[in-house]
């Protein structure tokens, strides 16, 4: 996949966010996302690391300023345009969010059945990325069965099994040994280098080390420090 590093998957404009308890979670904050680019967003426990992430993909809408997603207005859109943006999106959470009633197969599946895929076109995709993430010998299993970092890696699976443009991961390597934290950064780092845009929200500094990327950081809601 040839990339476009000039061109802007995610751009905002004076990004205000306040919740209806009153709490202001982001507050002028203005940035722009290059098309293929690996994006740490670091800070401290709330600093608005989670919030940021959620209006990328409609989670939240913003109160005020502007948000462009892929070209669309995250203010204005409404929610169908809102669940095609997220057809395009992978995402990955700490807490993994598979369904446990689900085999590992039918949780990956999900985001392309959600696209119409035909079984016969499904089964191969499926079975592709598992191996990715070495689990092809997982696919009849439930998540109950696995270890955390193999339900990460289910996860991971789940959000790039579609070939979405851009793919969020909201601390995927939180609750990880080092060495599992380091292997799900290598396969978000290579989804990143086969053209994705990849925005992780983090506070593991020390990976940021060994797997270098544009970091970001927010303190109480507002940019603290935004590098090129």
């Amino acid at each position: 996949m040839s990339i476009d590093q000039t061109k802007s998957q995610i751009q905002m404009q004076q990004l205000m966010v306040r919740y209806p308890t009153g709490k202001v979670a982001l507050s002028g904050v203005t940035l722009d996302i290059k098309q293929g680019q690996f994006v740490y967003l670091v800070g401290e426990s709330g600093a608005g690391k989670s919030s940021l992430l959620r209006t990328f993909y409609g989670g939240i809408r913003p109160s005020s300023g502007t948000l462009m997603v892929q070209g669309t207005d995250m203010r204005q859109a409404g929610e169908t345009k809102i669940r095609d943006l997220r057809r395009h999106t992978g995402i990955i959470f700490q807490d993994h969010r598979l369904l446990f009633s689900r085999t590992v197969f039918e949780n990956v599946a999900l985001p392309l059945r959600v696209q119409g895929w035909k079984t016969e076109r499904l089964i191969p995709r499926v079975r592709k990325v598992l191996s990715y993430v070495g689990l092809g010998d997982r696919l009849w299993s439930y998540p109950e069965a696995l270890s955390g970092g193999e339900q990460q890696r289910v996860a991971i699976a789940r959000a790039m099994t579609a070939k979405p443009a851009i793919i969020l991961a909201d601390e995927p390597t939180g609750n990880l040994d080092v060495d599992t934290a380091r292997r799900v950064l290598n396969y978000l780092m290579d989804l990143n280098r086969q053209g994705a845009t990849v925005i992780m929200a983090t506070h593991d500094l020390h990976l940021l080390e060994s797997h270098p990327g544009r970091v970001i950081q927010l303190h109480a809601g507002s940019l603290a420090r935004v590098e090129p």
